[in-house]
C-alpha cells in the first residue's frame, strides 16, 4: 500500500473555472511558476505543499482537494 496523497485536479480545475481564471491566473496568485500549475493539474508533480498554497490561493483549504482513502478505491474500480 501506497503512503502517496492523491490530490482532486477535477475539483481544482472546476474552481479555477468558476472563478473565471485560467491555470496561468491561478499561478499568478499563488505566487508560482505557470509551469508548477500546469505540472500539478497533469499529475507530473504533486506536493501537499503545492496544494496547500494553490488551494490557499483559491479561498480553500487544501482539505477540499485531497481524495480520501475511499474515494482513492471507488477511481480504482
Amino acid at each position: 500500500m501506497s503512503d502517496t496523497v492523491r490530490f482532486n485536479v477535477a475539483q481544482m480545475q472546476h474552481d479555477i473555472a468558476a472563478r473565471g481564471w485560467q491555470p496561468a491566473d491561478l499561478a499568478d496568485k499563488a505566487g508560482v511558476a505557470r509551469s508548477t500549475v500546469s505540472r500539478f493539474l497533469n499529475g507530473e508533480f504533486q506536493t501537499a505543499r503545492m496544494a496547500k498554497r494553490l488551494a490557499q490561493a483559491l479561498g480553500y483549504s487544501v482539505r477540499r482537494y485531497i481524495v480520501t482513502a475511499e474515494e482513492s478505491k471507488a477511481l480504482a474500480s
